[in-house]
C-alpha cells in the first residue's frame, strides 16, 4: 500500500534533490509561476509511480497558496532586493526555509491517498499542474520537466 512521506522524509528528499535540480525548479517558478514545493511533492510522486487526477493537484496548489502568498513571496521578494546586505540575507533565506517547509506542511496534510499509476496513458504530474496552473507544455517548460525526470531519475538510482 502506497504511503505518504512524513514532513521529515520530504524534506528530506527535497534537500537531497534540490541542489541537482534547482535551477530548472527556479526557472518554472520565475518564469512560469509554478510553486517548488508543488514540482518537489509531485517529482516524488512520479518517482513512487503515483497517480493523482487533475482536480487532486488543483486541491494541492489551492492549499499551499495560502503560506506562500502570505509567507514565502514576501519573505522572498525583499531577500532578492537586499544585495548590498548579506547579513540580513542570510537571515531571511533561513526565514523562507522556514517557510517552505510550512507549505510543505500544508501540501501533505492536503495529499489524497496515493493510488499507484494503472496505465502509460494516465497523464504526467508535471504536465497536469503545469497546465492546471495556465503554463502548458510549451517548448521551454517541456525540456525543464524532462531536465528534472532525469536528474531524479539518476538521484534514486544512484
Amino acid at each position: 500500500m502506497a504511503k505518504l512521506p512524513t514532513t521529515e522524509q520530504f524534506w528530506q528528499f527535497c534537500l537531497e534533490c534540490y541542489p541537482t535540480i534547482q535551477q530548472p525548479l527556479l526557472q518554472l517558478q520565475d518564469d512560469w509561476g509554478a510553486n517548488v514545493n508543488l514540482l518537489l511533492l509531485l517529482l516524488y510522486a512520479e518517482q513512487q509511480h503515483w497517480y493523482w487526477s487533475a482536480a487532486e493537484i488543483a486541491r494541492l496548489h489551492q492549499a499551499v497558496l495560502p503560506a506562500n502568498q502570505q509567507y514565502t513571496l514576501p519573505i522572498r521578494q525583499l531577500r532578492r532586493q537586499l544585495s548590498e546586505q548579506p547579513t540580513i540575507k542570510a537571515a531571511l533565506l533561513q526565514a523562507e526555509l522556514a517557510a517552505e517547509q510550512l507549505e510543505q506542511q500544508a501540501l501533505l496534510a492536503a495529499c489524497p491517498k496515493p493510488k499507484p499509476k494503472e496505465s502509460l496513458l494516465q497523464p504526467q504530474l508535471l504536465e497536469q499542474y503545469l497546465s492546471l496552473n495556465g503554463i502548458g507544455v510549451v517548448t521551454n517548460t517541456s525540456n525543464l520537466v524532462q531536465q528534472l525526470r532525469q536528474t531524479i531519475h539518476s538521484i534514486s538510482n544512484g
